[in-house]
């Protein structure tokens, strides 16, 4: 079974995004990790992963406010640059939503949510969900607050990691 994750670098203010420095500190074997930039190109996401052909996919990324982690279930195909802009289609003649086909539970230290926001995350997901949901490609995200304990952020992802792959 091939697995990959992927995270972002920084954006906007930000100097640093915690999804890349938790991608940085898993040591699994076996896992294919991609930081990507923060884009709304959609050939960024699926040239990059259409070459590694994984079985699961798992997104991590960034939230500014919070302090629990949300493990993210639905993209809206809508994306807007600044909080100030309005919301524009990504994809025309597309679903207004897409959900991902792999469920991870939640327990103390995250909640579900069904908004990813209408950022790079988002696009991410929509753009992920859209391609390989006829393929048999199981696809999850996880949205870190930016100044989440990162030694409990990697123990949270690679406890997910050992719920869906063999030991």
């Amino acid at each position: 079974m091939k697995l990959l994750i992927y995270g972002f670098k920084p954006y906007k203010k930000w100097k640093q995004n915690i999804s890349e420095k938790i991608l940085r500190k898993i040591r699994r074997r076996g896992i294919v990790k991609i930081v990507f930039p923060v884009s709304f190109e959609k050939k960024t996401f699926v040239n990059r992963i259409k070459k590694l052909n994984p079985d699961i996919i798992l997104g991590l990324g960034q939230y500014p406010g919070g302090k629990k982690i949300r493990i993210e279930r639905k993209a809206v195909n809508l994306k807007r640059h600044t909080k100030k802009e309005k919301p524009k289609i990504s994809f025309k003649n597309k679903p207004e939503y897409n959900f991902v086909n792999l469920k991870l539970k939640k327990d103390k230290n995250s909640w579900i949510s069904y908004n990813a926001g209408e950022y790079v995350c988002n696009f991410s997901m929509y753009v992920i969900s859209d391609c390989y949901k006829k393929k048999n490609i199981k696809f999850a995200f996880i949205h870190f607050p930016y100044n989440y304990n990162l030694d409990k952020a990697v123990k949270f992802v690679e406890n997910k990691l050992d719920s869906f792959t063999p030991p």
